[in-house]
């Protein structure tokens, strides 16, 4: 008797996968973390304190690079904010410059008031009578060999004859200074006529012995090195022959008052 032929096992229907439904992210309502109040006593570092002086910034109360850390010309601005705001019931706000809930509420909104133009731009004294003390003129190629990073200088302000402390904390076409502590930087900003302005002044360095003819910013910028100095960022200081960061060209006015604190003009 011939073998039975055997009936073919059926294979499986395949059963297709459904495909997935898309369902888009839900934008975050809150673009704040559980703030309760900053201040600069707190000396606070989180992202809240970047978004108050980027916002401050926007609205012209904080003319500085956002940091991220509460200090005091953060909350210089934030008292100048609040002194042009009230509540809602129209009770002034308070001017303390700690930003709590209802001062990030304000902060916020769309028709919140901006800071008032200034009427003039503050420049430093000009000289009176004879310089105190002129400088060499001396190579930027050169200085730059005696620079030693994170070593403090003398800086004399030719027109006024202060002098105030900075640290040399780097640079290649010129160097970038920061004042040492919170006093030098007040000095350096009196000198620049009260406040951190876009000006230039003809200064003398003092480096390793010898008084060098130089020229120096009002304007702190860029990447920040010293914490505590009432000073967010570096301030440009050029000597003959320094180059500005634009192009690597020469900056006609730095090098007219580098010859001014070489007693050239």
């Amino acid at each position: 008797m011939a073998d039975e032929e055997e009936t073919p096992t059926p294979e499986p229907t395949p059963r297709l996968t459904p495909a997935p439904t898309w369902t888009p992210a839900i934008p975050e309502t809150t673009p704040f973390t559980g703030l309760i109040a900053i201040s600069a006593l707190d000396n606070a570092t989180n992202e809240d304190v970047v978004r108050v002086q980027i916002r401050l910034r926007d609205l012209d109360y904080f003319n500085f690079k956002p940091t991220g850390i509460y200090q005091s010309m953060t909350a210089d601005a934030a008292k100048e904010f609040q002194q042009k705001h009230t509540m809602d019931d129209g009770t002034p706000m308070v001017a303390d410059g700690t930003i709590g809930s209802q001062s990030m509420d304000i902060l916020f909104r769309h028709n919140v008031s901006r800071a008032d133009i200034a009427a003039s731009i503050p420049i430093g004294e000009s000289l009176q009578g004879e310089a105190e003390r002129v400088g060499e003129l001396v190579s930027w190629s050169e200085v730059k060999e005696l620079l030693v990073p994170g070593t403090a200088y003398s800086v004399f302000d030719y027109n006024t004859g202060v002098t105030f402390s900075m640290y040399f904390v780097s640079g290649e076409q010129h160097a970038e200074m920061e004042c040492t502590d919170a006093y030098n930087a007040e000095t350096y900003r009196n000198a620049f006529g009260g406040e951190y302005n876009f000006s230039k002044r003809p200064v003398v360095v003092t480096i390793e012995g010898r008084d060098i003819a130089a020229s120096l910013s009002g304007w702190p910028h860029g990447e920040d090195h010293y914490s505590g100095n009432d000073m967010d960022g570096h301030a440009c200081l050029y000597f003959d022959g320094s180059l500005s960061h634009v192009g690597d060209l020469p900056d006609a006015e730095h090098m007219e008052l580098v010859y001014t604190a070489a007693g050239r003009a």
